[in-house]
């Protein structure tokens, strides 16, 4: 079927990205709920759509991130031996 080394080096790129991209969507979600909140609320609409943007993101996708962390913790452990 594929190759199993270029198998193996699409599953690190997908998995080395993934926090990249977790790491924009959250900044993503913090600018537009600045923005919404701003149209919305002016300066206090602002603060609440970010206080509200950082609770949700840190439920959603925080659990991703601390997944990541771990990963990283797990190389690092076996990069040791």
């Amino acid at each position: 079927m594929g190759d199993e080394q270029g198998d193996n080096m699409l599953s690190r790129i997908i998995v080395s990205s993934w926090a990249v991209l977790i790491e924009i969507s959250l900044w993503l979600l913090l600018l537009a709920a600045l923005i919404g909140g701003w149209q919305a609320g002016g300066i206090g609409g602002a603060i609440g759509g970010l206080v509200v943007a950082f609770i949700v993101g840190a439920m959603f996708l925080g659990a991703f991130l601390v997944l990541e962390d771990i990963r990283k913790s797990v190389k690092a452990i076996e990069n040791r031996k």
